[in-house]
Order: C-alpha cells, then sequence, then structure tokens
C-alpha cells in the first residue's frame, strides 16, 4: 500500500465517521476523539486532515455531494461539445451549467446533509455557513471545468453566474429542508416536486441574467 493510499485511506474513514456520528447525535453531538475512535485512528492524525469540527462537516458535506457533483460535471461535459464562437458559446456554456443542476439528484444530497447538519434552521448560522462553504466548493470544481471547456468566457460572468448559483442552491435548500423537517434521502414524490419549483425559480432568474 503506497503512502498516498494509506493517506486517502485514512481521510476516507474518518469522513465516514464523522457522518456516521453527525447522523446519530447531530453536528453538535460529537467530538474529535469518538471521530479518531470510530475511524481507529489517533486525535493527531484527525488533525492533520482537518482543522477542527467545522472543517470536518464541510468534508463530510463535500463527500455527500460528491456523487451528484459528478453527474453534474458528466453532464456539463456532454453538454458544452462544439460550443459556438464568441458571446453565444458563453451563454450556453453557462446556460449548460444550471441545465446540468436539473438532471441530478441534489434532493437526495441536501436531504442526506440535512440529517447530517441536524437540519438546518432559519437562524442557524453555522450550520448554513458549513453547507454553502460546501457548496462554494463545488462552484470551483465548475469554474475550473469551464473554463478547460469554455477558455474564451468571461471570468467575470463565469464567476457571477457560479457565486448566484452555489449561493442560490444553499437558499432554497435551507428553505426546502424547514418545509420538509426530518427528511430521509429517501425523498418523497411531494418534496421532490417541491425542490423543482424552487429550483425552476432559481434557474429562470439566472437565465434573464445570461439573455442580458
Amino acid at each position: 500500500m503506497t503512502t498516498t493510499t494509506a493517506r486517502e485511506e485514512r481521510r476516507r474513514a474518518i469522513l465516514d465517521a464523522a457522518r456516521t456520528l453527525a447522523t446519530e447525535h447531530g453536528a453538535d453531538g460529537f467530538t474529535v476523539d469518538q471521530v479518531a475512535a470510530l475511524a481507529g485512528v489517533s486525535r493527531r492524525t484527525v488533525f492533520n486532515h482537518v482543522a477542527g469540527i467545522d472543517q470536518l462537516l464541510v468534508a463530510v458535506c463535500e463527500q455527500i455531494l460528491a456523487e451528484v457533483t459528478a453527474e453534474l460535471m458528466d453532464a456539463v461535459d456532454r453538454d458544452t461539445v462544439d460550443l459556438p464562437a464568441g458571446e453565444a458559446g458563453s451563454r450556453a456554456a453557462l446556460a449548460a451549467v444550471c441545465e446540468a443542476a436539473r438532471g441530478v439528484d441534489l434532493p437526495t444530497a441536501i436531504a442526506t446533509i440535512g440529517r447530517v447538519l441536524g437540519g438546518p434552521g432559519e437562524e442557524d448560522e453555522r450550520t448554513d455557513a458549513i453547507s454553502r462553504t460546501a457548496l462554494e466548493h463545488v462552484g470551483v470544481r465548475l469554474r475550473e471545468r469551464l473554463h478547460d471547456r469554455a477558455p474564451a468566457l468571461d471570468p467575470l460572468d463565469l464567476d457571477l453566474t457560479l457565486v448566484l448559483l452555489t449561493n442560490g442552491l444553499a437558499a432554497i435548500a435551507g428553505l426546502w429542508l424547514c418545509d420538509h423537517p426530518d427528511l430521509t434521502p429517501d425523498v418523497p414524490d411531494g418534496a421532490r416536486a417541491d425542490w423543482d419549483r424552487l429550483l425552476d425559480r432559481l434557474l429562470v432568474r439566472l437565465a434573464r441574467g445570461h439573455a442580458g
């Protein structure tokens, strides 16, 4: 086993342990020592990977988002083949990102994050900050991918679109979870329909900005 592989496996064990503990006890219901014990590593090893509980929870949220992020990237890749030149290509690339958000299973990921963080109350600034940070990291990955796919994109247009998209997703996720407390990852059809309506409102506003 290589050093890199061993480190990756330790990190995965730490994240899995934190996810289990947070799901069972809430974001404030466990300690670094408990994470270390469940992961089978030392306390020092946990701190070699994360600075503290909040950063650990951000990493757990990113882990939950990883599969849906991969699907999002694949959709962006499919929809940005043979982009037209100039401004039309830029608009098409940005629209592809927004349209990709419709085709991936964000409700399951967000419901799972809600369970891990204990459900975001409207005034829970810490929970909101953790989930927003995880989504911002997804935005960074999308920015890198779009820059590769459409290098002529105006950097400001790209940054604004991704900031609005990721912050918008965080905002509607909070509203959605408040309207549907105690969701499990097996999201019912009614809650999914409500998510789709919120997502449509967000993407329509983003599309109007692209049209301008």
